[in-house]
């Protein structure tokens, strides 16, 4: 008789701090929401102990503050966090960007030339979820081109935050992600032809477009309440 090869268990903290995690990132838990583990559990079929420790383990990466016996909170997404979060990208970007410059990696440089190949316009509102993972694919994958662990460590810390602006913009100008795909295709074109001097000219530009509009975003939506 065969042998069967055993099932991993599905880690129950892990998957809840996804789900979590993935609600506050999409919006669906606004700034400032305040979060119950009862009511958590209840929603989600579990017991309130694996809701409680997804929380600590949320709210070490920003996302949530513990309000005491209160409960927690969603943390704001103010325009200072979007300077900040912009300020450290245009460091840590353009720096693995250079390294696979100096290192020639093919296979690198392939993927991240072909990367929006499959993508043409418009980008439907129903295509949004997976643009935006690509999108986010796209910079995780050149970041993983730097050799510095610290570098890919630290710019896994602001991930959390960096999805959070992304789903932020896309989400309320629809009409960026056209924009946007043309902004990532400029830079997968110059990688492609090795161009890295114009691969990292166009990516601090798409940054720096990025930063102005979630700040204008922001700004609006504090002037319209």
């Amino acid at each position: 008789m065969s042998q069967l090869s055993t099932i991993e268990p599905i880690q129950l903290g892990d998957r809840t701090v996804e789900i979590i995690r993935t609600a506050i990132i999409n919006g669906d838990f606004a700034p400032g929401e305040h979060l119950r583990d009862r009511s958590l559990a209840e929603q989600l079929g579990i017991s309130r102990t694996p809701v409680r420790e997804a929380l600590h383990r949320l709210e070490a990466t920003g996302l949530v503050v513990s309000r005491g016996r209160s409960g927690w909170e969603v943390s704001q997404f103010t325009e200072q966090d979007v300077r900040e979060l912009f300020q450290l990208r245009r460091m840590f970007e353009p720096m693995a960007l250079s390294e696979l410059g100096k290192k020639q990696d093919e296979s690198a440089i392939a993927e991240i030339g072909h990367f929006f190949d499959l993508y043409s316009h418009p980008i439907r509102r129903e295509e949004f979820p997976e643009y935006f993972a690509q999108d986010n694919a796209f910079h995780n994958r050149i970041v993983a081109c730097s050799d510095n662990a610290r570098l890919r460590g630290m710019y896994g810390v602001l991930q959390n935050h960096v999805d959070r602006g992304r789903h932020f913009l896309t989400s309320t100008l629809p009409g960026r992600a056209d924009d946007n795909l043309e902004e990532h295709r400029s830079i997968a074109r110059a990688v492609a032809l090795r161009d890295f001097d114009a691969a990292t000219k166009h990516l601090l530009a798409h940054l720096h477009t990025g930063e102005d509009l979630m700040i204008e975003q922001l700004r609006s939506g504090l002037t319209s309440h």
